[in-house]
């Protein structure tokens, strides 16, 4: 075994090491948490399972957030705001009611489909059974001001589409969630389908990979939800999103703080270099109680489903600690082979020798009903990657986030970021080993919060300045400066 598995072995082990300590002697450790608080987190992160990477009170835009989803809100989600622009299709059962009731799903509130299909007499099977069907539509377009032309060299953040208006995607989900805060057996699903400009970039190996032209489809996730009885866990089979980070892929339900979009139109570097998109394979996680929640599994590997590129699984892990409905600390782990971690066809052969350790931490906190605070971390190491000079490669980054809601029709919202690769380029496509440094400033605009169709609309105009230590922008610059806007409307 060579000296770099070692280490991260070492590595593996500490880390658990560390949390057994750490669950002992809050285990051992009376609530810190007045009981009518503890009692509403019921519904929080800390309670129970997100469906991405869990996050805490609402960053941007707290009203579109669905009921129960991802935050720690101080009282229970039992009905959604007459503003909220996304259907309830998150777990919002409330975590202390009666042992002795039956195990179902809460009834979610109804979205614009959902409410189409009401009065069509089509919804009441789904409402009885706690089905929710929704979705989004997004696009936008990015203006580069270093390279005007559609075509003038790499952008690195837009994936090349830029200049131009692109339907980044449509989004319709089918979903039955469970709660193992219930302790009782019950089984739900998550079905995601995708079709638009984003759809090239989030395919995993064998799924939709063959595809050619500027739309394509995806199916994103898919995948089944059981909990048992007497027991606060939950096992999840098949195919999501990848926990770690702190910006999502999805432009409804799994961004930054609750922001249904993201909190900015862009995507950090560490989103789209130092983190999968999609993981495929078995999570088992835990609710040890209202601070505590816990993750680990067995997947494919990074972006990886029905083909595996070297045929080996890597290890998954979560800890989500809550320390108040304002406090939030996330970390991720995975452990394992994952090169190549590309999809499709003429892929280098696997390396199953040279484990990649991928750690991902994120810090959210809610200093008051208008600002919010949070920070991301990403680092990857591996011994060697294939095709390389020999040695150690690493790549990560970090970010800040502020967000400052002045009225429910507008949010700002900032990002300051730096990553580096270290590895000859590898991360992120360019020719050498570089730093970047980027920092975007955009307005979350939601103009008719009020009215019960168009609060579900919601534009994101930004602007970002990009500096690398290399000449890699546009046509062989330093920096790259692009005004973006983006639009959402969820139904």
């Amino acid at each position: 075994m060579g000296s770099g598995k070692r280490d991260n072995i070492v590595i593996y082990f500490s880390v658990i090491i560390l949390l057994l300590v750490a669950i002992a002697a809050r285990a051992g450790e009376p609530s810190c948490i007045p009981p009518e608080a503890a009692s509403a987190q019921g519904d929080s992160t800390a309670a129970k399972p997100a469906e991405a990477a869990p996050k805490p009170q609402p960053f941007a835009f707290a009203d579109f957030t669905p009921n129960g989803e991802q935050t720690p809100a101080a009282t229970p989600p039992a009905q959604a705001p007459a503003s909220s622009a996304l259907p309830d299709n998150k777990e919002t059962q409330d975590a202390k009611s009666p042992a002795a009731a039956p195990p179902s799903a809460t009834e979610p509130s109804l979205g614009p489909l959902m409410s189409v299909l009401d009065k069509a007499g089509l919804a009441a099977p789904l409402k009885k059974t706690g089905v929710n069907i929704y979705g989004y539509v997004e696009g936008g377009y990015m203006y580069d001001f270093t390279s005007p032309g559609s075509n003038d060299g790499p952008t690195f953040i837009f994936y090349g589409l830029k200049n131009k208006v692109n339907l980044d995607k449509i989004s319709l989900n089918a979903e039955r969630t469970v709660d193992p805060t219930k302790k009782q057996f019950d089984m739900g699903f998550h079905l995601e389908g995708i079709y638009g400009a984003d759809a090239a970039f989030i395919h995993s190996n064998g799924m939709g990979d063959a595809q050619t032209g500027r739309n394509q489809w995806d199916l994103l996730q898919a995948y089944v939800d059981v909990t048992l009885a007497d027991t606060q866990l939950r096992l999840r089979v098949g195919k999501w999103i990848e926990l770690a980070g702190f910006e999502q892929f999805s432009a409804n339900i799994y961004g930054a703080f609750g922001d249904p979009a993201r909190a900015l139109y862009s995507y950090s570097y560490q989103f789209l270099y130092a983190e999968p998109g999609t993981q495929t394979g078995a999570l088992v996680t835990w609710v040890l109680n209202p601070h505590w929640t816990f993750d680990a599994g067995l997947t494919r590997g990074w972006n990886q489903s029905l083909h595996d590129a070297n045929n080996a699984p890597d290890f998954l892990g979560r800890v989500t600690y809550t320390l108040s409905d304002r406090t939030s600390v996330i970390f991720v782990m995975t452990e394992g082979p994952e090169f190549p971690a590309g999809v499709g066809k003429g892929l280098p052969p696997g390396d199953k020798s040279n484990w990649w350790t991928a750690l991902d931490l994120v810090v959210t906190h809610k200093v008051n009903d208008k600002l919010s605070l949070g920070a991301g971390f990403d680092y990857v190491e591996t011994p060697h990657i294939p095709g390389l000079p020999a040695g150690a490669k690493q790549w990560g980054g970090a970010a800040g986030y502020v967000s400052y809601a002045f009225e429910p029709r507008f949010t700002l919202n900032t990002r300051l970021e730096w990553y580096r690769d270290s590895a000859n380029g590898f991360s992120t496509g360019a020719p050498i080993s570089s730093g970047y440094d980027e920092a975007t400033i955009g307005v979350a605009i939601k103009p008719f919060p009020k009215s019960n169709t168009l609060s579900h609309l919601l534009f994101r105009p930004e602007v970002r300045f990009d500096h690398s230590d290399h000449s890699i922008f546009g046509k062989g610059d330093h920096n790259q400066s692009t005004f973006s806007v983006g639009a959402l409307y969820t139904f």
